[in-house]
């Protein structure tokens, strides 16, 4: 089996990458990104090239399997990146169909669901990311692009995951972000922060890899941790503030002081439903780390820092 990997240099992709090199049932792993690898992972082969130039398209013929996880930006940046995941997965999409690659593996997040009534979220659930804000909505998009590509398919698998906020040892971004406040948002207390172990995607991608597992499927670690246990978890004993003070002031330092927080992603972060993982575990995968441990690996990380 032949596998390549978009956006190996970012943590997860990397992480995907050690994995598939130790795996004897792979014959080659090929990395792509835009950014070199550091420090270089020995039995991989690495392309350094961006998405929409054509040069690295070629990979594609002696290509089995193609995880795309260029895509997977675990906390926002600045809107110039996101609005690049959009073009990037399209072009990575039509590369894909026209080298008639059988097996595609695409790691997307589940704010594409976006604001739903009460309760955890299916994968037939319908999308309503793109009124979510420009974060939801461009993942809204790649998952509109996705659904146009399944519907001509063919014999060809797409496995589609959509995954809770990861965090761990190498993804200490949501602890961080939550460190520097506010935790608490009045009305939202007793809403759930639903992430997954970096590990745990991890395992959930080499299981797409190395299983024909068409459809979508959620990946989380379990139904979350109310935000009230998050501000205990980070020692936060501040009163909530009102969510729209909050969002003002994400705006004010996303605006002037170049923050990674934009203000429409705060939003969404607050009203999310968690998301139901059962139609994945029925294929063998289980989380090994609960949202708890998961979110404490990464408090632990931050404070080694």
């Amino acid at each position: 089996m032949h596998v390549l990997i978009t956006g190996v240099a970012s943590r997860i992709g990397r992480l995907v990458a050690e994995r598939l090199v130790a795996d004897p049932g792979v014959a080659t792993v090929t990395g792509l990104d835009a950014r070199v690898v550091r420090p270089p992972l020995p039995g991989m082969r690495f392309v350094r090239a961006r998405l929409h130039q054509p040069e690295w398209t070629a990979l594609l013929d002696t290509t089995d399997v193609v995880v795309h996880v260029a895509g997977l930006i675990g906390w926002p940046l600045r809107r110039r990146i996101d609005t690049a995941l959009v073009a990037d997965t399209r072009q990575v999409l039509r590369a894909v169909e026209s080298a008639a690659v059988p097996r595609l593996v695409v790691v997307n997040n589940a704010t594409v669901y976006g604001p739903q009534p009460v309760g955890p979220l299916h994968e037939d659930a319908r999308i309503r990311g793109h009124q979510a804000g420009a974060y939801a909505r461009d993942r809204a998009l790649v998952s509109d692009f996705l659904d146009l590509m399944a519907d001509r398919a063919g014999d060809r698998v797409i496995t589609r995951l959509r995954t809770a906020w990861v965090c761990g040892p190498r993804y200490v971004a949501p602890v961080r972000h939550f460190r520097r406040g506010p935790v608490l948002v009045c009305g939202c207390e007793a809403r759930l922060f639903q992430v997954v172990h970096e590990e745990d995607l991890c395992a959930a991608i080499l299981l797409a890899v190395g299983r024909d597992l068409p459809g979508i499927y959620n990946v989380s670690a379990d139904s979350g941790v109310t935000f009230h246990e998050l501000a205990a978890l980070l020692g936060d004993n501040r009163t909530c503030v009102p969510l729209a003070w909050a969002t003002l002031m994400a705006w004010w330092r996303w605006r002037w002081l170049g923050r990674r927080t934009p203000p429409g992603w705060l939003r969404t972060l607050y009203r999310c439903q968690p998301v139901d993982t059962s139609k994945l575990r029925a294929t063998g995968w289980t989380p090994l780390h609960s949202s708890r441990e998961t979110l404490l690996d990464a408090l632990a990380a931050l404070d080694a820092q």
